[in-house]
């Protein structure tokens, strides 16, 4: 399911004096050792793909696309695309990197933002702040990925020749050599101070036990991401007290 006319939206950055257009690349696919078909179970009332799409969502921000693999599984995630009347891009199950490169080089994007189908309340605001840095700095691949960050709300944003790089030295997953040779490869680690205190608090998808404590969470204080954040960071506290 593909819009040939889809195009990502056009940036001004003044600090830099150029002009760039981004789309928003959410991975999503049913296949999961720990937790098969996370992405569409619901959280309060929302699939956690449709939470991460809203979160990705703003009027004047970057369209998102949903990428998922070409396994007979993630049909499921097709549809509920289709449903959602949000854009879905298909591509080979094992090579992540080539599925965003996809939707990099069919929206004509100089920047892709990727973030993952199983993190629902992974902050708009990081997108933003990411987007950014990014310009600000002329990182080729920015990301809040460390270990100063809850578990949850990663933002990758990647110059759209990075991934054609990586994908022609033979990758298939577009995170692994940046972040482990970040010299060679143009990348910034870019961690927010105002959610460093809940560094390590666990927000995303991954078992069982997630997906109960989110649904409590969102029933305890609602989905906005902070408070959820904070509500999982103090249980998680009283549950080591006890």
């Amino acid at each position: 399911m593909w819009n040939g006319d889809f195009f990502g939206v056009t940036l001004h950055l003044s600090a830099v004096n150029v002009t760039v257009s981004t789309v928003i690349s959410v991975q999503a696919r049913m296949g999961s050792t720990r937790l098969p078909g996370k992405v569409l179970l619901d959280i309060g009332g929302a699939r956690v793909l449709e939470r991460v799409v809203n979160q990705c969502s703003t009027s004047d921000g970057p369209p998102v696309v949903v990428t998922t693999g070409n396994s007979p599984e993630n049909e499921a995630v097709q549809e509920w695309c289709r449903r959602a009347a949000v854009e879905c891009a298909t591509g080979p199950e094992n090579d992540l990197l080539s599925r965003h490169r996809t939707v990099a080089d069919r929206t004509g994007a100089d920047w892709l933002v990727r973030v993952t189908g199983d993190c629902p309340f992974v902050p708009s605001k990081e997108v933003e702040r990411l987007l950014d840095e990014h310009g600000r700095t002329g990182a080729r691949y920015t990301t809040n990925n460390t270990d100063a960050m809850p578990i949850g709300t990663a933002v990758d944003v990647f110059d759209r020749s990075l991934l054609a790089e990586l994908d022609e030295a033979g990758a298939d997953h577009p995170v692994k050599r940046p972040r482990a040779n970040p010299d060679r490869w143009g990348t910034r680690f870019s961690p927010n101070p105002e959610l460093e205190p809940y560094a390590g608090v666990h927000v995303a998808v991954d078992t069982p036990g997630d997906y109960w404590t989110l649904s409590d969470a969102v029933a305890a204080v609602g989905d906005g991401p902070r408070a959820v954040i904070e509500w999982v960071a103090e249980n998680r506290s009283r549950r080591e007290i006890d």
